[in-house]
């Protein structure tokens, strides 16, 4: 049967299409160039070799003023590797014919030399994919873009893992930025789909006489059918019968409608679990090749820190909060005490007597959290961190409230915290002594968290955790900021003289209306316990001006007696 006879109406729509528009933009201006055979690219696509024996047995030739490179016998180093040179870039594909021997649909081709940074993956699709997983879904659509099966059922069904949504601003990003000639390319591959069907037909046709007896009475598949189309011949069905392509086309739509029905019922499921705040499953190890084949050991490690909770447990917003709030009241009684019965050690009584009492308070503080930041490494210690280190309103446990304030599991989150907790520490330190430093400290950060836990159980928000030393440092810094809200103050030299410096009344603005702006970004909203912060610095706000009335009494009472004795002499 020749390609004629069966017809491109024999293909899915998409097919059809796309190979009716390939037709009439074969119709050059100039005298089209005449090449013995179609694939030009020193790599062949997929059952090339067949193809190419076909068309040497039928004498046809293919035609096209676009394809202008000659084939090399070999794969370019650029093809098989992905690279141009040792030092150059990852070489882009827009053609068909230039389509890799390696490719899949899950890898993919690279549509740039490099990758996106995250702030141009922020700018595509917002706070919702980090950049790794945006530049995967625009190697797998770009790749598709190459390989004609953009619009595929079969192809286009595979959404491993990523919405809709994501998909469609993916495509629409490429179109705009990097454009290939998608109908062009699906064209090439609709007609490298009819020429394998006219190969697996003229291989099933009856040579001899003996064949065509045989071929009477039902027989099993041959097995030289083309890889493409291995499996779609079903058992005792002549493929002079019902239309293979058909056969596929209708198994396509099947599979596609399925495909189809279970992605939006995941999303409508995902929805409506945020909707009401129900957590659903962890989410899976998201590039486990980084790390190779994980040990039994590691695993048992994972397994234990993973709850197997299918949904929070019935409890109400009472039931959930008291035991927190009961030991953060203990909690704070007890500093109140350490407050009141304090008293300092002597310089020769100190472990670290060359070490001022500011620095090595402080100092300890960011040692010991920087202990913690490294243990989260440890996989060993994830059951127990997960417990007692972050909490988390779906299941609350009370110590969680004060080891969740030495808890950091990115170092970018240690590192800011513990900058300003050495900046503003050391200074609020000199100013009201150890005791009261540490209370203030400890107690701004509980009253943070337990703020924090039950906005979080009031809107029934239990796909959230949260953790940081923020409410504590913030609490560090209401309380200076207020103290010396009318001190001039400079950074680095600045403002220089003669100015006095700024207030700390406007730093302490800024502090605030820098939260108020973390407000208006969704992506630091989902970032950043803003609740926290706020708790923590009316927390230190509150404390400094208890510390400041409670100064000028002390100076009342000592100025009373000398006021006396004044009055008598």
């Amino acid at each position: 049967m020749s390609c004629s006879s069966l017809g491109v109406n024999a293909f899915r729509p998409s097919v059809q299409v796309a190979t009716h528009h390939l037709s009439r933009l074969s119709r050059p201006v100039s005298t089209p160039i005449v090449f013995p055979v179609r694939f030009l690219s020193s790599t062949p696509p997929p059952y090339h070799s067949r193809q190419f024996q076909h068309r040497r047995r039928s004498g046809r030739n293919i035609t096209s003023h676009t394809l202008l490179r000659k084939p090399l016998p070999w794969p370019t180093a650029a093809q098989r590797f992905g690279v141009r040179t040792v030092f150059g870039g990852r070489i882009v594909y827009k053609h068909y014919i230039e389509l890799p021997p390696n490719y899949t649909d899950e890898d993919g081709l690279d549509f740039t030399s490099k990758d996106l940074r995250p702030e141009e993956v922020h700018a595509i699709f917002g706070a919702d994919i980090d950049a790794y997983n945006a530049n995967k879904l625009l190697k797998i659509i770009h790749g598709r873009r190459v390989a004609g099966t953009l619009e595929d059922p079969a192809v286009a069904g595979r959404s491993y893992g990523y919405i809709v949504e994501q998909r469609q601003k993916a495509l629409a990003y490429l179109r705009d930025h990097y454009p290939v000639d998608e109908i062009a390319n699906a064209g090439l591959r609709a007609e490298d789909e009819l020429a394998a069907l006219e190969a697996l037909e003229e291989d099933a046709t009856p040579e001899t006489t003996e064949e065509l007896d045989a071929k009477k009475a039902p027989r099993e598949p041959t097995g030289k059918t083309n890889k493409l189309y291995k499996g779609a011949i079903q058992k005792n069905k002549s493929v002079y019968g019902d239309s293979v392509v058909e056969q596929l086309r209708i198994e396509n739509e099947a599979k596609w409608a399925a495909e189809k029905k279970r992605l939006e019922e995941e999303e409508a499921k995902k929805a409506e679990e945020e909707r009401n705040g129900v957590a659903g499953p962890l989410t899976p190890l998201t590039h486990p090749e980084k790390f190779g084949k994980l040990s039994p050991t590691v695993q048992k490690w994972i397994t234990s820190a993973t709850s197997d909770l299918k949904e929070p447990p019935k409890l109400s917003a009472w039931q959930r909060l008291w035991p927190s709030a009961t030991f953060v009241l203990v909690l704070l009684g007890g500093l109140g005490v350490y407050i009141y019965t304090y008293k300092p050690a002597k310089r020769n009584e100190r472990w670290f007597p060359e070490i001022p009492p500011a620095a090595a308070t402080v100092g300890a503080l960011i040692l010991l959290n920087t202990l913690v930041h490294a243990a989260w490494k440890l996989p060993a210690l994830w059951a127990p961190f997960n417990k007692y280190l972050l909490i988390t309103p779906a299941v609350p446990k009370p110590f969680a409230l004060l080891g969740a304030m030495f808890s950091h599991q990115a170092f970018g989150h240690l590192a800011v915290n513990m900058g300003f907790l050495w900046v503003v520490g050391t200074l609020l330190h000199d100013d009201i002594g150890r005791a009261k430093f540490l209370g203030l400290y400890l107690g701004s950060g509980l009253v943070a968290a337990m703020t924090s836990m039950t906005e979080f159980v009031l809107r029934q928000r239990w796909n959230i955790s949260t953790l940081g030393a923020s409410g504590a440092v913030y609490g560090a810094i209401g309380a200076y900021c207020w103290m010396h809200r009318l001190d001039g103050h400079r950074i680095f030299g600045f403002p220089p003289p003669p100015s006095e410096g700024l207030k700390g009344i406007v730093f302490l603005a800024f502090v605030v209306a820098t939260n108020i702006s973390f407000l208006f970004s969704r992506a630091a909203r989902s970032r950043i316990d803003v609740t926290s912060h706020f708790a923590g610095l009316a927390a230190g706000v509150a404390a400094g001006e208890w510390i400041l009335r409670r100064k000028e009494a002390e100076k009342k009472a000592r100025m009373e007696p000398m006021a006396v004795r004044v009055s008598k002499v």
